[in-house]
């Protein structure tokens, strides 16, 4: 019972069936009521028609006719509808079928049993003693009211199968355009994840469409990031890879312990510049999907900064640099913690490593009205204006730097993309006087 087919099928046939069932009634009620009231007003008639033939002949003191001889049914019906009429006691006129003993009632219409029937009773009471009874069988009433109701059903039932089989090829109809979406993502080669054709698809199906195409673009994205992201690693460690390996097969053939050794330590600072590529190459992995807010939680921006500068503190040391919080604001934002400690440790880090011996870096964290701000200050080279949207691409390093100060360039890159998660806008600038570098990462607050 899992076809959809099947379900709707079952469930209109059920509401048509229910549908039917509470007409019936309703129609039996009405079908009842109406044959009462037709009945009624018949013995009604009947008994007005009685009372004012024999009336005149009752006042005039005729002689009186008895109507008790029996004669050959003409009706099938005839027994089914009987009268009295009497004076006083005496009985003045009855039908064949009529009881013979006076059937005692109020004036109206009440019920009677003879015979083992059941009976509607008009009785009218006029003057001189007068009174008229006409009695007729309630199985005639019922016969009526069931052929009617039966009249009303029986084209709805022999309608059912009929109806149902319309059913059957409407429903397949309508869901054919979903057989078809259903056909041509089973018949789709894995890497094929182009959209799916959309026109003249029901809306009920387009949701569907719509759905399954937005999942085969975060599918195209993730698996190009990841074609990327493999080509990337092989690209960037390759030169590394390939310098360890040469400063082994030195150190190997040496017999020269301080060549040895010069070997060995360049070996040593190459796993360390391959280890950091590694770190950096995982790390973009992993900001690289689309971040939900779901994931945000509030962010002590200070706090997070204050922990980089002092984790960084020793490295600037050894480079006599001035490294320190200048302003740190106490604001809460919304955002990822690990990625903005891994945003703020790649700025100030390059900060650090392109200031000059004995420079100085200020850090900042400023709030400016509904925004947060990381504002990272130093007396280095600075960035020429020319190279600024560059280097943040992925690789990019600036030629005029690259000798000078070890690296990937996926630093920036990094920054770029977890600003860009945090919806923050990047502003590289330069100080009023001197040389060096501003930069600055604005984040919304909300």
């Amino acid at each position: 019972m899992n076809s959809v087919h099947s379900r709707l099928l079952i469930t209109l046939s059920g509401v048509f069936i229910a549908a039917w069932v509470i007409v019936g009634i309703f129609a039996y009620i009405e079908a009842r009521h109406e044959v009462e009231e037709l009945f009624d007003a018949e013995l009604v008639q009947s008994a007005k028609l009685l009372y004012t033939l024999l009336e005149s002949e009752i006042r005039e003191d005729e002689e009186l006719h008895y109507l008790t001889k029996s004669h050959a049914a003409m009706h099938e019906y005839e027994s089914s509808i009987a009268f009295q009429v009497w004076k006083g006691d005496q009985l003045v006129a009855r039908s064949q079928f009529a009881p013979e003993s006076r059937i005692q009632a109020l004036a109206g219409f009440t019920f009677y049993s003879f015979n083992n029937q059941q009976f509607r009773l008009f009785s009218m009471h006029g003057d001189l003693g007068i009174s008229v009874n006409v009695i007729q069988s309630l199985a005639v009433r019922n016969e009526l009211t069931g052929y009617i109701i039966r009249s009303i059903i029986q084209p709805l039932f022999i309608a059912l199968p009929i109806l149902m089989l319309l059913l059957w090829f409407l429903i397949g109809a309508a869901l054919r355009p979903l057989q078809q979406v259903a056909t041509e993502v089973e018949t789709r080669h894995p890497e094929d994840l182009s959209p799916l054709e959309s026109k003249h698809i029901p809306s009920e199906i387009s949701v569907l469409i719509s759905s399954l195409n937005a999942l085969f673009s975060r599918l195209r994205t993730a698996f190009e990031r990841e074609q990327r992201f493999t080509a990337d690693a092989a690209h960037e460690l390759r030169t590394p890879m390939a310098a360890i390996k040469t400063q082994a097969q030195v150190a190997l053939r040496s017999s020269d312990g301080d060549q040895q050794a010069m070997a060995l330590k360049q070996i040593d600072s190459g796993v360390d510049r391959a280890t950091r590529l590694i770190e950096q190459l995982l790390t973009m992995a992993r900001v690289d999907p689309e971040a939900s807010s779901r994931n945000f939680i509030d962010v002590d921006l200070c706090k997070v900064v204050t922990q980089v500068v002092a984790d960084l503190a020793p490295c600037a040391g050894k480079k006599n640099i001035d490294l320190g919080m200048e302003h740190c604001a106490v604001v809460i934002m919304r955002g990822i913690e690990p990625a903005l400690m891994t945003l703020a440790r790649n700025i100030i880090e390059n900060a650090v490593n392109y200031t000059r011996q004995g420079g100085e870096v200020n850090v900042s964290v400023l709030q400016k009205d509904e925004e947060v701000v990381l504002l990272v200050c130093d007396n280095g080279p600075g960035i020429d204006p020319q190279q600024r949207e560059r280097v943040f691409e992925r690789f990019y390093r600036d030629v005029n730097q690259a000798s000078t100060v070890q690296g990937s360039g996926l630093g920036l890159s990094i920054v770029k993309r977890i600003a860009d998660i945090h919806h923050a806008d990047i502003v590289l600038d330069e100080p009023d006087e001197g040389d060096g570098l501003i930069f600055k990462v604005v984040f919304p607050q909300a």
